[in-house]
């Protein structure tokens, strides 16, 4: 008898397992987390001419169970659109943990949509609209944007000598195999310069996250040891001399 309501118990347990697994999944399945957020912005962008979406801030929280953030820029032409927080899977979050500061998705004047990240501001070189190719004083061709749009030389950190050509034709090998390019230094990107000076919030969080994660394995240790010496003490063991 003991056996059989043993085997019916553990029946019922792994029922009421999988029933939770299921309203869990089905409970992210409704909040939206699983979906690709960024899939969801190209749709609704599919009649602009041109759009960028960049990957702007992401954050975790929770020690146990996290959840996992992100927060899009939306650039259309001149307007530039900061979007709330969203919760993503972590699978989609750990995937594009090396692109903060990057373009995730864009679509350039041509109609050319491109799904590989690259460093804002590269949609825009070759565009008559925005700036022109020029000579310099040694002979490179370089990129050099309109006045109106001398900010971006500024966010992409080029202290006003511009885009090198046979830099841009390395970024567009890059994007033509759909690998990633994090420009000519790998200034761009999570682990780049550039971003580590524009995204100082996000490393805050970063490094104080890192922080609390050894002092929460520190006290671990410690509780364990004095579990451990007081086990010895109750068995009648001493460290003395």
């Amino acid at each position: 008898m003991n056996q059989k309501h043993s085997i019916q118990s553990s029946r019922k347990s792994c029922k009421l397992s999988l029933l939770f697994i299921l309203s869990v999944a089905l409970l992210f399945q409704g909040c939206g987390v699983g979906q690709n957020p960024v899939e969801k912005i190209q749709k609704e962008l599919q009649g602009e001419k041109e759009y960028t979406i960049l990957l702007n801030d992401m954050r975790e929280e929770g020690n146990f169970f996290p959840s996992y953030f992100h927060q899009y820029r939306v650039d259309i032409g001149d307007q530039k659109k900061l979007r709330p927080f969203i919760e993503v899977d972590e699978s989609f979050y750990k995937k594009n943990g090396p692109y903060l500061g990057m373009a995730l998705a864009g679509k350039t004047a041509d109609g050319a949509v491109t799904n590989t990240p690259f460093p804002n501001g590269y949609q825009y070189v070759g565009n008559p609209q925005y700036g022109n190719w020029r000579e310099n004083d040694r002979g490179d061709s370089v990129w050099e944007f309109y006045g109106k749009y001398m900010l971006m030389s500024q966010v992409m950190n080029w202290a006003g000598f511009g885009l090198q050509r046979n830099h841009y034709n390395d970024y567009s090998s890059f994007r033509s195999r759909g690998q990633p390019y994090y420009g000519p230094k790998r200034e761009y990107g999570t682990a780049g310069t550039v971003t580590q000076k524009q995204k100082p919030d996000f490393f805050k969080r970063k490094m104080a996250k890192k922080s609390q994660s050894q002092t929460r394995f520190q006290n671990k240790v410690g509780q364990r040891m004095g579990r451990s010496k007081n086990t010895f003490r109750n068995r009648g063991f001493s460290f003395g001399k």
